[in-house]
Parts: C-alpha cells; sequence; structure tokens
C-alpha cells in the first residue's frame, strides 16, 4: 500500500472508523454545465466530473455523472432528474451536489431561483440523501473568470453561505470549491493564464474541434486543464474536512472516510521553461494522481522566443505543439520543460521509479439526452452563410400541434411547420450541439398574414426567452426574427416554440444560430463558406460508408491533394503524414519513401471514425499539408 494511502488510514482510525480496502461504492454527481461530461466533439470543453474518476481507485469507486448543462437546484428537481438519481442510490453510496450559476436570480429565466427559496430547492438534495443512507456533499460553484478585477458574484447571491449552513444542519460534507477558485484566479494566478488555461478561450486553430477559435464563453465553461484544477482542490477540501469538520454525522464521516482512503495517491506535477520570463504563461504545478489526464500547454508568444518543443524529464522530446494533451499522467513525480530556442539544452531531472498503477480508474455517466435517427432529407446539406453558420430546417418536428406543409412560396429545406391556432400549441425538435455560448444569436424565420402580433416562448435546452412575431403581409413572404444572448452547451437538448395567444404561431421555416456545430440530432454540422472544404469539388465519398473526408491543402510548389480520390501528387521524396484525433490522439502515421508521381495518401486503410482530426504531411522534412480532416 502506498505511503499516502497509509497516511488516510491513519486518519481514518484517529476518527474511529475502520476503512475496508475492498469497499465498493458509487459517487453519484449532481450538477450544471461546469460539471457535466462533453462529447468527444466538445473537447477540450470538460466538466469537472468529467475528471473527478481519475483521482479515485477505479476498483473502489465508481463516479457517475448526472450534471447537466443549464440547470439550477429547482428545475434539476422539477424535471424529475434528482428522482432518476434517487433509484439508483445505495446506501453508503456519496452523492455531491454543485449548484448556483444558473441560480443566481434576475427575474427573466424559469431556472433562476429567488435567495429566499434557494435553501427550500438545496435541502431537497439532503433530504434525498438521508432517506437513502446516502452522504450527500454540497460542493460551491467556482467563481467565474471575471479578470483582473477578481470580482467574486457569489458573495452577492450567496450559494456558499447557504451550502454551508446546510451542510451544518444536515451533519453533510461541505466542500469550498469557490474559495479554492476565487484565490487561484484571483491571487495566485495571473489573469491571462486563467483565461487562456483554465476557461474555454481558444485561438484559431489551436484545436480540431474549434478550427476558428473560440472567444465568446471565455466566463464561464472550462477547458480540461481547468476542470483538473477543480478536481484537485476538490479532493483537498474533501481530505480537510474528514480532518477538521466537527458538524458532519457519525454515518457520513464514515462514508466520507470510505471516499478519501480511496484516493489515489497524487504526485508532483511540474512544469518549467528553458528561459526565464515572469509574464511567460504556461501550465501551473500541481499535485495530480496517475493515470489522470495529461494536458501542457505554454503561449510561446509570452516568452518572445520561438518553442522547440515539451521534453520530458529524461529530455525525451514529446511534442512541438505548445498544447500538448492527449496522455495520462504517470504514477510518480515527473517534470517537463518547454524548450526554447536560446535557452540552455534540455537537461535530465532525476525522479523515482514509476509505481504500479494498479489502481484503474473506471468513470462511468449517464448522459441527459440519447441521440435519435433522423429523416435525413431533414439535414441541411447546402454551404451555410459566414453569419449563421448553423442552419435547421423545421419543417417536421419531433413532437409537435400543427401540420408540416409546402403549400406556400418561398420555404427553404422540407417545408415548414404550421402551428394549430391555439394558446397550446408547440413544437419541439431535437438538436445537438458541438460547442457552447453563454451569449449566442437565433435567427427564426417565418411568414403570416394578419393584423396581430404573435408572441412565442423559444425554449432552448432549460432556458426560455420571449420573441414576437409581425406580419408578413402574405403567407408568400418571408422575414425573420432574432432572439439575443442564448445560452447552449455542447450537448443533445430541445428547442421548442410554444404560442404565447388563442392564435398560435407563424408558419417557422428554419431557425439558426450563430455560432457552428449546431444542428439536428442525428444530422450532422453544416459546411460553412469560407470554410476549408466548402465547396463540393473538395469533398467526396471514401470507400467506407459513404463517409466524407475535406481537407485544405497549402499552397505548397510540387505538392497536391486530390481529395476524389485521397492521393498526393508530388516530385517524390520521404513522405510523412500525421493523423491526430480531437482528443490529441494519434491514429494514423505513416512514413514511407515515395517516387515522383501520384500515391495514396495513407498506404493502408485508417479506418477512422466519424470525427474530426489535424493531418500534417512532411515531405522531405518540409510540412506541405496541415489543417483540419473531417470524417462526416
Amino acid at each position: 500500500m502506498k505511503s499516502l494511502f497509509k497516511l488516510l488510514i491513519a486518519a481514518a482510525v484517529f476518527a474511529g472508523v475502520a476503512v475496508s480496502d475492498s469497499t465498493s461504492f458509487k459517487v453519484h454527481v449532481i450538477g450544471d454545465s461546469t460539471v457535466c461530461n462533453y462529447k468527444d466533439n466538445a473537447y477540450p470543453q470538460t466538466g469537472w466530473g468529467q475528471i473527478l474518476g481519475s483521482f479515485f481507485d477505479g476498483s473502489r469507486v465508481q463516479v457517475v455523472n448526472y450534471a447537466i448543462g443549464g440547470r439550477s437546484s429547482k428545475t434539476f428537481v422539477q424535471e424529475g432528474r434528482l428522482d432518476e438519481v434517487k433509484k439508483n442510490l445505495q446506501k453508503g453510496d456519496i452523492m455531491m451536489v454543485q449548484f448556483g450559476h444558473n441560480d443566481r436570480y434576475f427575474g427573466s429565466k424559469a431556472r433562476e431561483v429567488p435567495f429566499d427559496s434557494l435553501g427550500y430547492w438545496l435541502q431537497q438534495y439532503a433530504d434525498v440523501a438521508k432517506g437513502a443512507g446516502v452522504t450527500l456533499v454540497y460542493v460551491t460553484p467556482m467563481n467565474m473568470n471575471m479578470g483582473a478585477n477578481g470580482r467574486n458574484i457569489f458573495t452577492e447571491y450567496n450559494v456558499v453561505g447557504k451550502m454551508e449552513e446546510l451542510a451544518k444542519k444536515n451533519g453533510a460534507v461541505y466542500v469550498n470549491l469557490n474559495a479554492k477558485s476565487y484565490n487561484a484566479y484571483s491571487k495566485s494566478w495571473d489573469p491571462a493564464y486563467v483565461s487562456r488555461y483554465q476557461f474555454k478561450m481558444f485561438l484559431p486553430g489551436e484545436y480540431p474541434n474549434y478550427p476558428d477559435g473560440v472567444t465568446n464563453d471565455g466566463t464561464t465553461h472550462f477547458q480540461e486543464s481547468g476542470s483538473i484544477a477543480h478536481c484537485q482542490w476538490i479532493t483537498e477540501e474533501l481530505e480537510s474536512a474528514l480532518k477538521n469538520e466537527s458538524y458532519i454525522s457519525a454515518d457520513n464521516k464514515a462514508n466520507l472516510t470510505q471516499l478519501v482512503s480511496a484516493l489515489k495517491p497524487r504526485y508532483a506535477f511540474t512544469v518549467k521553461a528553458n528561459v526565464s520570463n515572469s509574464k511567460g504563461l504556461i501550465t501551473h504545478n500541481q499535485q495530480l494522481p496517475g493515470g489522470a489526464p495529461l494536458t501542457l500547454h505554454v503561449s510561446p508568444g509570452s516568452f518572445g522566443k520561438k518553442f522547440v518543443g515539451w521534453y520530458d524529464d529524461d529530455c525525451n522530446k514529446l511534442s512541438a505543439d505548445s498544447n500538448y494533451y492527449g496522455k495520462k499522467t504517470l504514477y510518480r513525480a515527473a517534470t517537463y520543460t518547454a524548450v526554447f530556442d536560446g535557452g540552455p539544452a534540455c537537461q535530465p531531472t532525476s525522479h523515482g521509479e514509476e509505481d504500479s498503477g494498479d489502481n484503474p480508474t473506471s468513470s462511468s455517466s449517464v448522459g441527459p439526452e440519447s441521440s435519435a435517427s433522423i429523416d435525413t432529407a431533414l439535414c441541411f446539406t447546402g454551404v451555410a452563410d459566414e453569419a449563421w453558420p448553423s442552419p435547421i430546417d423545421m419543417a417536421s418536428p419531433e413532437a409537435g400541434d400543427g401540420w408540416t406543409e409546402a403549400n406556400h412560396e418561398g420555404f427553404t429545406g422540407q417545408g415548414f411547420f404550421n402551428f394549430d391556432n391555439s394558446a397550446y400549441s408547440t413544437a419541439t425538435y431535437n438538436v445537438t450541439s458541438d460547442q457552447s455560448a453563454s451569449n449566442a444569436r437565433v435567427m427564426i424565420r417565418y411568414s403570416f398574414q394578419g393584423n396581430t402580433d404573435r408572441d412565442m416562448k423559444l425554449t432552448v435546452d432549460n432556458g426560455e426567452y420571449d420573441v414576437t412575431f409581425k406580419s408578413t403581409g402574405s403567407w408568400d413572404k418571408w422575414d425573420t426574427a432574432y432572439v439575443e444572448d442564448v445560452w447552449v452547451d455542447a450537448l443533445d437538448f430541445k428547442v421548442k416554440l410554444a404560442s404565447a395567444s388563442a392564435d398560435g404561431g407563424p408558419n417557422i421555416d428554419m431557425i439558426a444560430f450563430d455560432i457552428k456545430g449546431v444542428y439536428r440530432t442525428g444530422c450532422s454540422p453544416a459546411k460553412v463558406k469560407g470554410d476549408a472544404g466548402s465547396s463540393s469539388s473538395s469533398e467526396s465519398s471514401s470507400s467506407e460508408g459513404g463517409k466524407t473526408s475535406i481537407f485544405d491543402n497549402l499552397p505548397v510548389a510540387g505538392f497536391h491533394f486530390d481529395a476524389a480520390r485521397q492521393t498526393v501528387t508530388t516530385s517524390g521524396g520521404l513522405l510523412k503524414v500525421q493523423i491526430v484525433d480531437a482528443l490529441g490522439k494519434m491514429v494514423a502515421q505513416e512514413m514511407r519513401q515515395v517516387a515522383p508521381g501520384t500515391v495514396p495518401l495513407l498506404q493502408k486503410d485508417a479506418r477512422m471514425p466519424y470525427g474530426r482530426y489535424f493531418v500534417r504531411v512532411q515531405l522531405d522534412g518540409r510540412v506541405v499539408m496541415s489543417s483540419f480532416l473531417y470524417i462526416k
């Protein structure tokens, strides 16, 4: 047994509780978009519940993540999600609850909770936990990215204090993630570091899933390295609560002891550069378990020198990319060095042998929605406008009160939806988003002939918005209405339009989002004008399942890539091809000598699944193609 584990056993004995290595239980995680699991095509956006399992011995602890974006402590209960969790609870399990971001009250959204009602909703979780013999852990919401002013919004809407009060009242466990994150964001870390490497703010080309980067979502949602930090802080708070908090009930302390004893040993994770710059942006040192996601970030521009690559503590070069990810941390202390031109050569760092790593991680999750099949005729197959890159055909909802029709001129797609003239008519659509945004814009294309405005409610996932449609003067004339500041999470959700008057709604032709990667569930993201491969000439069907590959060529003399045949024409030489998936894993790599002429890009069929990839081609050591590969 490792030394840290022995230390935790000693702490448990001091508390008068016996600990068994063989105890097996579940941690049920409840929360919002800062906690939930995300699909691979949203990487590196990550919730902390997605990472938490890697901090525990998976043979003893299973983490089940029920968190879903856009929910508050109230709506998670109202939608019956807490009841679903309740069915799966077993005595001795742990239930972690984090809410607050969507609870904040502005008086405009159904999910918002007036502060005088917050205690009522948070108490619901304590009641369920008590009834099931489960230990409740209140996790306060982490601070948002407020920039250099360091403002903590949760001192204004004091969910932090309310959770502490309820923990003491119920003998539950209290984890102050808010204080940990606030101190890091505003005191320990440079604001630029927080924005670049904790929150979801990406430069163009950094990640295959975000070829254009992300600049509109850097205050709330997190990238993988941010969620890793949150998990480190949560585990530190759990250990502290076990040692120091006397208000925790005896049963809950016994369960907490089992949880803390199942934590994997954490090792020093040291990151440095071979040149000095106090303003340099580089991954900070941490204490991490073996088998956790390994992410290394450095901004070469902040050091003012050319970046050479990442090197491990034996001075093996890991990558020439300033963002290194898709690997796992070692079961030992490890040092990583960012090497720049003009600095000394990498110097090896002594280290011990890696531990056996015999603590497997088994973290499962429960998804908020399941994907559904759809008539592919409803999928958008054209080239979308750059301003509205995510058009969605509204002709045939999954459920609706009205008719799908095509009896008027000027509609797009397969037709339009004609709402029943009723105050209760609705249309609901299953929609998927590959990215999140806190201020997306939605356009709705409609028509109706009449003298009275038609008011409706637009629901996007759990957010509800008012929208007014004015007469277009004719059923054959179409106009657009706009909804501002729409919250979108990277998951499957429902879009619903509901009448607000007896007149029902207008004819709805389509909606569109101003962010990429939003589409009817079962379809694929739209190609966008101006993107690589948006024209049909650069698109082809491969031999496997009709998948489509889209490449972008660099203008290099003597090299040509033929997308239709997936071949390259070169003047001959040493051809090296590397293809990396969206999680940073190498899925295809070949190096071979080729004669002048046309040859297949890959000598062997890579048989890659649907998704987005980086593709990099070198000829005699010179990069001749470096771009994105889409397989749809």
